[in-house]
């Protein structure tokens, strides 16, 4: 297969959003948004266009042996921080929306539960009406990042165009699941101007990327190299060919 090199692919214009409208952000889980469409975002903003941030799952995986932020509170806390990087992005907080499906469990084709959940899937993006639609890479190597491909995949998306973002492909991926230049079309959109925004809202997920929750010692927490991914002057998606 002819594997993509990212330094060969042209860098599209950030004003070529205009064209993308009203687009929707598939989460799975709070800090995806901002990794992997923190620039994106920002520049829909920035041209005033309408921005929807779903996010999948209650991301109480990520520290489960904490004490003092059970389940609940952990939820809480992950919802907060995408509220508070949404802000950073100028997206409302009306405009974010909650499914809180548990963290691992985002229902995939495997799922019993799979039908109702492309049914409410179904139901937002008909209130939604989105042109554009930004969903995880369907070989991104989580399993809640392939249920989310698996839902707008089998939903009725009314003509939106898809982009595949990829957030744990380089980190953890193995040759099988990286794309080729058979099968997408690349683009590669300069966020240079709203680089700053996009980390700033990266920041704004403490409990991913800092020690804020110290009594669980084999939590989760977002390595220095990945943080390193995600902050360079363009961001990459993935268009079916």
């Amino acid at each position: 297969m002819d594997q993509i090199k990212i330094e060969n692919i042209p860098l599209a214009p950030e004003h070529c959003v205009m064209g993308l409208g009203t687009t929707l952000i598939v989460a799975p889980h709070a800090d995806d948004e901002s990794l992997a469409c923190g620039g994106v975002i920002s520049l829909l903003r920035k041209y005033n266009q309408t921005v929807y941030i779903l996010l999948l799952s209650d991301g109480t995986l990520s520290h489960p042996n904490s004490v003092e932020y059970p389940a609940e509170k952990l939820r809480n806390l992950r919802e907060n921080e995408l509220l508070t990087a949404a802000r950073a992005l100028d997206v409302p907080v009306e405009n974010i929306i909650f499914c809180r499906y548990k963290d691992r469990q985002v229902p995939g084709l495997q799922n019993p539960h799979f039908d109702q959940a492309v049914s409410n899937m179904n139901k937002i993006i008909e209130i939604i009406g989105p042109q554009s639609i930004f969903v995880p890479w369907r070989k991104d190597p989580h399993p809640d990042h392939i249920a989310a491909y698996e839902l707008i995949d089998n939903a009725s998306i009314n003509g939106a165009k898809l982009y595949e973002y990829a957030v744990w492909l380089n980190a953890i991926g193995s040759a099988a699941d990286f794309p080729s230049l058979n099968e997408i079309i690349p683009f590669k959109l300069d966020i240079s101007s709203v680089l700053t925004k996009k980390q700033n809202a990266i920041s704004a997920h403490q409990s991913q990327i800092s020690d804020l929750i110290t009594d669980d010692p084999e939590g989760f927490k977002l390595s220095p190299e990945m943080l390193a991914h995600f902050n360079q002057p363009y961001e990459l998606f993935y268009i079916s060919k």
